[in-house]
Formats: C-alpha cells, structure tokens, sequence
C-alpha cells in the first residue's frame, strides 16, 4: 500500500513540475519578451560578392537587425537574372518552414513572383518588396526608387556631357525587369527634348562580357559613337572596360547606374563621366525598420522613396557623397 502512495506522490509531484515548467513558456515577463528576436528572411537578387549594390543592401539590413532587435536571413540565387531559383527559395521555405515573420522580397521578374507573394500572405508572413513593386499591392510596404526618375537623370547627364549632335547606345540587362525599363524609359523620355542626340539602339546583355564585347565592336566600326548609357553594374564594367582598351577614355562619354568599388575608381581616372547612385544600405536598413514596426503593430509608409545622385568627378568628394559612396556597415 505504501509503494502505490510513493508511486501515486510521484506522479502528481512530476505533473507539477510539468506545468510549472510549461508556465514558464506560456506566461512571458515583459523582460522576457524583448529577448525573442523576431525572424525576418530577405531575399534578394544575387549573392554574387563582385555585385556591391546587393553586398551594400545586406550591410544595411544587419546594422538595423542590431538596432531593432531582430534575426536577419540572406537568401539569393548566384545569379541576378535567375527568377526560378529565386521563387524556388521561397516556395521552399513556405513548404518546409520555418516561417519567419517578415519577408523582404527583392522581386528579379514581377509579374513571375506574384503567385508567389500571394502565398507569402495566405501563410500569414508580412510582405516588404523592395527595388521593385509587384501588382496588386500584396505587399505592406514598398521601398523602391523612381526608376524612371534616375534614368531622366542619366539621360540629362549624358546631354550634358555630349556634343549638340551626338549618337549613344543603351546598355541594357534584362527586358523582363521593371527596374531596366523603367530606367530606358527615363533615358528616352529625357533625351527626346534633344533630337540631335540620336539614341542608335538598345542592346540587351547577359553579363559583363557580352557588355564588353558589344562595346569592343561597336567602337571598333567605322561609325563614330559619342556616348554610352549602361543601365546595371555588369553593363558599365563590360563598357568601361573595352572603352579603356581602345584608347577612348573620356573621349566615348560614359552615364553608368550602380557605385561599385570599381565604378568610383574609374569615375575618379575620368574613365566615367557621370554615374546615377541608389542608396542600397538604406533600402537594406529601412527594409528591416520597416519589417519590425509592422510586426509590432505600428503604421507604416505604404511606400518609401529612397531616391538617387548624380556622382561626377566634381561633386564625388563632398561629404553627403562620400557617406553615399562609402556606407558605414557590416561587409
């Protein structure tokens, strides 16, 4: 009789031990809740290390993740044109989890990646885009740049840089990216006021080598090209490189996006004229801020307009410039 008791004693103690220890978890002290960081995923274009705008929005979105108390996960396919992998990542972590709380989508095709942000909400995970905007407004906040705004910047640039009658071509990436066309559209809405700037064509590459290579042949034919507009780092690096090559340095004007490492070394030679700079650590900041104040139930701006500069050679030393150019942060 007296073993069952111990048994039964034994039992209710291990019972209320169990609630007690599960109490612990259900009921939060304040203090206690300030410590559980909130998940957010983003995922971006590319983790290709030689392509700074994305490393430089990455910084951003770490130096936030420690101001506001949040987890922070990188996810991007190696290559920036790659919108099957980038939706494969996602319907991945929707499958198989765990979900985060937020996710910041840096959306490579965006009418492709629709579906896929509906499923983002239907699984009750907030939605951020940024750089570009999807339709349908699935997302809760947008934090973009006016493309067609820049590229009316490049476009005044190069009108600036070039002779009354002047011939240039556009570098281009991808025909399925708003963010690239938006920026042409720019360019052309900008250099249509001048008629005697005559834009030869568009052509679109699939990287710095084929940017390269139409440079080098287009350079080297007998028609005389003034100017060239790239509209993406690859373009600019491939176009500079071969302009370099053939000894035409500050003779074929250069109007670049982007503000690699490279890209400022060479617009300090007068290797580029002009380049037009988004503000890529404060998008990766703002995504975060923006992802914490949603998830604590405060309002937000529907859409954040990071906004650009014309870097040239004259203006590159002044110090709004330099912290643009060179943002403090984790690499």
């Amino acid at each position: 009789m007296l073993t069952r008791k111990m048994a039964i004693l034994t039992i209710v103690i291990l019972l209320c031990t169990a609630f007690v220890f599960t109490l612990r978890f259900l009921v939060f002290t304040p203090e206690q809740a300030i410590k559980i960081k909130p998940k957010i995923i983003i995922v971006s274009k590319t983790s290709d290390p030689n392509v700074e705008f994305w490393q430089t929005l990455a910084a951003g979105s770490k130096v936030a993740a420690k101001e506001f108390g949040a987890e922070v996960e990188i996810l991007a396919p190696r290559l920036e044109n790659d919108v099957d992998s980038q939706i494969k990542m996602v319907d991945t972590i929707l499958k198989y989890g765990p979900l985060p709380k937020a996710i910041i989508l840096a959306p490579i095709d965006a009418e492709k990646m629709t579906p896929l942000a509906e499923k983002i909400k239907k699984a009750g995970v907030q939605l951020i885009t940024i750089e570009a905007m999807l339709k349908g407004n699935l997302a809760s906040s947008v934090i973009v740049t006016d493309h067609v705004v820049e590229g009316k910047k490049a476009g005044e640039e190069a009108k600036r840089l070039l002779p009354s009658r002047s011939r240039v071509f556009i570098i281009n990436d991808d025909k399925s990216s708003p963010v690239q066309m938006e920026r042409e559209k720019g360019v052309r809405e900008a250099l249509a006021v001048y008629p005697s700037i005559q834009i030869m064509d568009t052509h679109y590459i699939n990287g710095e080598n084929e940017a390269y290579e139409f440079t080098q042949q287009h350079l080297s034919g007998s028609d005389s090209i003034d100017g060239i507009i790239t509209l993406s780092e690859a373009g600019t690096k491939g176009a500079a490189q071969a302009v370099k090559k053939l000894g035409f340095p500050g003779k074929v004007k250069l109007v670049c996006f982007s503000s690699s490492i490279e890209e400022i070394d060479q617009l300090e030679k007068g290797e580029i004229q002009s380049i037009v700079v988004q503000k890529p650590f404060n998008m990766g900041y703002l995504g975060v801020k923006t992802s914490v104040q949603l998830l604590n139930g405060e309002k937000i701006n529907p859409q954040i307009d990071t906004g650009s500069e014309v870097v040239t050679r004259d203006n590159m030393y002044d110090y709004e410039i330099e912290k643009l150019l060179f943002p403090f942060g984790e690499r």
